[in-house]
């Protein structure tokens, strides 16, 4: 038998996938990460513990499974993007910053106010989540030379063969590469003062990074193909099989986005990414959120803490569409758009006094899926079709079915869809090794064949949600200020 390996470095775990030349996977484990998160808003990860995460799914495979090293044919990845991690030769690895780390709002107001040609060139604008603004805020506090990777999957990359690379995807959100020719920006860090920075070897999602080393402790057979892979959005564009202009999709994991394949390298709407595609010629954008399953995670933490996530599902069946009247703002982490507010508070509004607790945790999941609304009429040009979820967050039928009201579009959830985002990244693999001639042939073998559950809008809750959708959106800049 044969195999790819994938990870998938996200938030709060690392999953690794083992799959086979059929397309079907054949072991999957993760492990988790945590987060360090600072008074003022800091959000940093150690990017060893991504690698011993990893070195524990390869033991559990090479060691406990029994799985023959010289089997897996080669690895790729799939990662957060938006990091900052530094390495230094001999030295211990810092912290990394992570993508939602804003406390470098200031810096990129500066870079906003002094170099506003920079849009044209990167097709993004600059906020405080944009590494070029973190490595500005760096720079203040120490002048030390340092390489610097951008996705968590580089630094495992680093690990496995010594070499520094990102791909181009995380490229596009760093603020530094031109996205037509797919390049680092001439002089950028120069330009700034920042050149003690050196930026990684910039490659496409199917490039060889290097091979395994001899060396390693990896468990994988030295000398192993090592694919430069993408970051997370890539990694699930192609897992949600988003390939051509008029695809559109949704994904709910910790955090979330709306993503639709464009041809198009301009600028958007401030809070919407363009990043390059996996697909040669093609763009993805994009729109994040911070608040998703992690809103739902704070919900259930909150007011079922002890109970079983069947229990939780069925309490929240029992508040009917509308959730009594209440409306629930999700921004409880801040929030990257519809809104750019890093203050950005969660509010429920229309309490009253048979108010239930189920209602409370109704709300709450209706208020991420107007969010996902909001985001969805920015970029998704097409009124009709259906919506393609993946995520972990798909796994929840109350939250699918409420979105399905919610936007009045049929979701689709392709089985294994907290998966997808690996599988789609496989692609990579399965192109370097000849095992498909391209993405197209990939992604109807692999991604469109999949079984699927679908969920179709309730016209009835559809009427109550309208209603309820117009009082979400005034809600923020009614409160904004208070």
């Amino acid at each position: 038998m044969e195999y790819i390996a994938v990870f998938d470095v996200g938030t709060s775990a690392i999953k690794g996938l083992l799959i086979q030349k059929d397309g079907r996977i054949f072991e999957e484990r993760s492990a988790v990460i945590h987060t360090y998160k600072g008074k003022h808003g800091e959000k940093e990860q150690n990017p060893e513990e991504w690698w011993t995460g990893m070195m524990s799914i390869t033991r559990g495979w090479f060691e406990e499974k029994n799985i023959p090293p010289e089997s897996v044919k080669a690895v790729t990845f799939s990662g957060q993007m938006e990091n900052v991690i530094l390495i230094r030769e001999g030295e211990n690895t810092e912290r990394a910053i992570l993508y939602s780390d804003m406390r470098a709002e200031e810096e990129a107001s500066w870079i906003q106010r002094e170099r506003s040609d920079l849009p044209d060139i990167t097709a993004n604008a600059v906020s405080a989540s944009t590494p070029l603004a973190k490595l500005l805020w760096l720079n203040k506090r120490e002048k030390k030379p340092a390489s610097v990777v951008f996705s968590a999957k580089d630094y495992l990359i680093y690990k496995l063969t010594g070499v520094i690379t990102t791909d181009s995807v995380t490229g596009a959100t760093t603020g530094m590469m031109d996205i037509q020719t797919r390049t680092w920006h001439p002089g950028i860090l120069e330009s700034f003062g920042i050149d003690h920075f050196t930026l990684p070897a910039l490659l496409s999602p199917n490039d060889a990074a290097g091979n395994v080393l001899p060396s390693g402790n990896s468990g994988f057979h030295a000398n192993t193909p090592v694919l430069c892979g993408a970051g997370d959005a890539g990694a699930s564009t192609m897992g949600a099989g988003a390939i051509h202009d008029g695809d559109s999709y949704f994904y709910i994991g910790t955090t979330g986005w709306a993503a639709a394949p464009t041809k198009s390298h301009s600028p958007k709407t401030t809070g919407v990414f363009t990043l390059a595609h996996v697909i040669q010629n093609m763009n993805i954008s994009i729109a994040p959120l911070l608040n998703a399953g992690n809103v739902y995670e704070w919900t259930k933490n909150t007011f079922m803490p002890e109970s079983s996530y069947e229990t939780f599902e069925n309490t929240i069946s029992q508040s009917k569409p509308g959730a009594g009247g209440l409306v629930f703002l999700p921004y409880i982490h801040g929030e990257r758009f519809p809104v750019q507010d890093s203050n950005a508070k969660g509010i429920y509004f229309g309490i009253q006094a048979n108010t239930s607790q189920a209602d409370f945790m109704r709300a709450s999941l209706e208020g991420i899926c107007y969010s996902l609304r909001h985001i969805a009429e920015t970029i998704i040009e097409a009124k009709e079709g259906k919506i393609i979820l993946i995520g972990g967050g798909a796994k929840s039928k109350s939250w699918c079915q409420i979105l399905a009201d919610i936007t009045n579009k049929t979701v689709s959830v392709p089985e294994n869809s907290e998966y997808l985002p690996a599988v789609g990244i496989a692609s990579t693999a399965f192109l370097y090794l000849g095992w498909v001639k391209d993405a197209r042939q990939f992604v109807d073998s692999y991604i469109t064949c999949l079984q699927a559950d679908i969920y179709r809008p309730n016209q009835k809750n559809t009427n109550v949600y309208e209603i309820r959708y117009k009082q979400y959106v005034k809600l923020y800049p009614r409160t904004r200020d208070i």
